[in-house]
């Protein structure tokens, strides 16, 4: 799942298309689903060809969460606005917004390690938590990760809400005076809405100026 954040310009998560890097026709981009393969939907929707796929400078794969995990794609053809496709703002630079509720969405796992994928768009409200907390929680749970600065951890430490496989790429949105932000993207997670493992998504704050400067 990906995010529409200009006519022509798509943020996902850096590891989604790091391997699609030099072949950018391999990507097509669907905009405005909620069912997934169903004719019956009150909108269109639009699928669009991607013409180059920017990486963050300093993504790179690690065998805990990728570091500066955030990708531009570039469309081949404009988007049309329409009730079912529309942008999402950029928060300003290194805004934290700790404590708040944000909303990931996708189509991917319901229950941890399960192939079944849901055909209808879900989405889950999760408190956005400080890094440090959140590494303490994992060191808990015998699992040894640093959270770098590029990332920010949501979830509950009872566990119960979380995004799970196939939602990698998506957003963390939040609502703030009746306009939503990207604060987030899907990047990674030990399992899904398990205790004291909350998920780990690249802070999209951290990178706004480096986005913004890839969709003018």
């Amino acid at each position: 799942i990906i995010r529409l954040v200009g006519r022509r310009h798509v943020v996902t998560a850096g590891h989604c298309v790091a391997r699609s890097q030099h072949n950018p026709s391999n990507i097509r981009v669907t905009l405005g689903d909620f069912v997934l393969h169903s004719n019956i939907e009150s909108l269109p929707t639009e699928t669009i060809g991607v013409s180059q796929v920017k990486l963050h400078p300093n993504f790179r794969f690690t065998p805990q969460a990728d570091r500066y995990d955030v990708a531009v794609l570039i469309l081949k053809r404009t988007a049309p606005y329409r009730a079912n496709i529309k942008p999402i703002c950029l928060p300003r630079k290194n805004a934290r917004f700790l404590g708040r509720t944000a909303y990931a969405a996708g189509w991917g796992a319901v229950q941890p390690g399960s192939k079944l994928r849901p055909k209808v768009l879900q989405y889950v409200g999760v408190p956005i938590i400080d890094n440090q907390v959140c590494e303490t929680w994992h060191k808990k749970r015998g699992i040894n990760i640093e959270i770098h600065e590029e990332m920010l951890c949501a979830g509950y430490e009872r566990g119960g809400r979380d995004a799970c496989q196939g939602d990698s790429g998506g957003p963390l949105m939040m609502k703030e005076y009746n306009v939503w932000y990207l604060v987030g993207i899907v990047s990674a997670g030990y399992s899904c809405a398990k205790q004291q493992q909350p998920g780990i998504y690249h802070r999209v704050s951290s990178s706004s100026d480096w986005i913004s400067s890839n969709i003018n």
